[in-house]
């Protein structure tokens, strides 16, 4: 919520707000340029202003009376619910802020994808759809459909009667993760919270790995 739109809804003088914006900033130990706009007036001539989210907006408020509260609390539920569209800064400095996340949420999944050279086509559109599309608002990024079934080493050691590690070394020792078998996907790790790389088979990969214990001690 602008500065502006504040002044309007509490009555107060915009200079007044202004002022006890730059007091809350200094107490959070944020920089004020960081939520500063400019706009124009009727008269072409440009001024300052102060860019809040829900929490900063808020906090302010609380130096406020309750009824200038009440007037701040309704105005974000109507936002919130689409009920009326925000107050549009001439800066464009929230269109700048978002452009600037997005450009950052980019930059991240192209790290991502460096880390994990090896994920499949559709895994990394699934990756960029589910980090991109949030920041952007839409689907710039469709889900991929994936029509052939894949399973992972725990699932087609449940088929076979052998656990997961013996899957893994199977696979490993006969050079099966590769397309012909599957495809790596995006997968969290079994001991920590942190994203891997983890194969999954396909129809193939699970006859190469039947045919490779059939006969065998199973694990």
């Amino acid at each position: 919520m602008s500065s502006r739109e504040i002044a309007a809804l509490t009555g107060k003088r915009h200079d007044n707000v202004m002022a006890d914006c730059r007091k809350m900033l200094d107490a959070l130990n944020l920089q004020s340029p960081e939520f500063l706009g400019d706009y124009q007036d009727a008269k072409g001539r440009t001024y300052q202003e102060f860019w809040l989210d829900q929490d900063l907006t808020l906090t302010l408020m609380t130096g406020y009376s309750i009824p200038l509260r009440h007037k701040v609390a309704k105005r974000w539920r109507q936002l919130e619910t689409g009920e009326t569209l925000p107050t549009k800064s001439n800066s464009g400095l929230p269109e700048y802020r978002r452009a600037r996340t997005l450009k950052m949420s980019v930059e991240a999944v192209t790290s991502l994808f460096d880390l994990m050279p090896h994920l499949s086509p559709e895994a990394k559109q699934c990756a960029a759809a589910n980090i991109i599309n949030p920041v952007a608002g839409f689907d710039a990024i469709p889900l991929p459909v994936i029509e052939e079934h894949y399973h992972t080493a725990g699932e087609v050691g449940e088929m076979l009667d052998v656990s997961a590690n013996k899957i893994g070394r199977l696979a490993n020792a006969n050079n099966l993760k590769t397309e012909q078998y599957g495809k790596f996907f995006l997968d969290k790790s079994a001991h920590s919270s942190k994203q891997v790389e983890a194969f999954r088979y396909n129809a193939n990969g699970v006859e190469a790995l039947r045919h490779l214990i059939h006969g065998a001690d199973v694990a």
